[in-house]
């Protein structure tokens, strides 16, 4: 899995940053999505939330399935761009 390191200062701005988007796993929270950077490859900043916002922050590469659906994974969770919920 292919990522890059964020720096220090970007790190301290997506931890403050509210998502854009939420993945939900149970009733308690999910997966935050929190930007989408775009270029040759596209990667996802997100993170765990179930109650309190994790400290760790994902950096993850934007996957495509063969019928072409966008999917990232973290850890052993797959979660596709289409099913996560636009949040403003």
């Amino acid at each position: 899995m292919r990522t890059f390191r964020l720096p220090f200062d970007k790190l301290e701005y997506y931890r403050n940053k509210k998502p854009i988007a939420v993945f939900t796993m149970s009733n308690w929270g999910g997966i935050e999505v929190l930007d989408i950077i775009h270029g040759i490859d596209d990667y996802v900043i997100a993170r765990y939330n179930f109650g309190k916002p994790e400290k760790t922050i994902h950096n993850v590469k934007v996957r495509y399935t063969t019928a072409g659906t966008p999917y990232f994974r973290i850890g052993d969770d797959y979660i596709r761009l289409d099913e996560c919920m636009k949040v403003s």
